[in-house]
């Protein structure tokens, strides 16, 4: 009777340690098999190489800057690349390098003025999904700033000044995945849309405009006072940005 029993149990053990074993790749032919860490993760989403194009736009206060605009909203192109060096969890960190480029021009009495601004940028970012497909981002930053101020009239001769001017950038906004794998391993390119929002700042340039060629210049043209031309403001920028790996 004690064998039999001894016999039953034996087989019984066998029975289920071969139903374990069987049931693994059962489950991964059905597709049931828990997908790995690392395609759950945010991973590129976080960790990426991104381009962005887009526009940027500032608003200025200063009668310095009236010569060169009938408006103080100042637009320029803007372009930028980052490196997403850093993850955890959510939180991410990335390096950003930015270039702003835009012209502004206006009549001042009889003559043409025109302000040629160059901004490039380089910062830190950090980035937090709320999302896996929406990150709130904020950014400080450092920036050096090519001021040309243009002064044409009509005696042949342009009174210009050329200046650089450190400053700096603070923004915070979002990133948004229009397009992209939701895997986190994935590596294949990834479509975003950002706005951000803030403050620049530039130091200001005495805008005292000499002729171009002092040497070719009429004896009656003077240098001309514009006064301090400070290109600071709030700020808003929207970019596309293609994301990969």
């Amino acid at each position: 009777m004690n064998a039999n029993k001894q016999c039953f149990t034996w087989g019984a053990g066998l029975a289920a340690l071969a139903i374990l074993l069987g049931a693994s790749p059962a489950a991964a032919a059905d597709g049931t098999e828990p997908p790995r860490a690392d395609e759950t993760a945010l991973g590129t989403h976080q960790k990426n190489l991104r381009l962005d194009v887009g526009f940027r736009t500032q608003f200025f206060k200063g009668a310095a800057f009236d010569p060169f605009s009938e408006h103080d909203a100042f637009h320029q192109l803007s372009l930028a690349a980052s490196y997403g060096f850093w993850a955890r969890d959510r939180l991410s960190l990335a390096g950003v390098v930015g270039f702003d480029y835009g012209a502004t021009s206006a009549n001042i009495r009889s003559d043409d003025a025109s302000l040629d601004v160059r901004r490039f940028v380089l910062a830190p970012e950090a980035r937090y999904h709320v999302l896996r497909v929406l990150a709130l981002t904020a950014k400080v930053g450092p920036t050096l700033t090519r001021e040309k101020a243009v002064v044409s009239g009509g005696l042949g001769t342009d009174l210009s000044k050329t200046a650089w001017r450190f400053g700096f950038d603070a923004t915070a906004g979002a990133a948004f995945e229009l397009w992209g794998y939701a895997n986190g391993a994935s590596s294949k390119p990834r479509l975003w849309l950002t706005a951000e929002g803030g403050y620049g700042w530039t130091a200001s340039n005495k805008l005292s405009l000499e002729p171009r060629h002092s040497d070719d210049a009429p004896q009656r043209l003077a240098r001309l006072e514009l006064g301090d031309l400070s290109l600071g403001g709030p700020l808003f920028r929207i970019t596309a940005a293609l994301s990969f790996w």
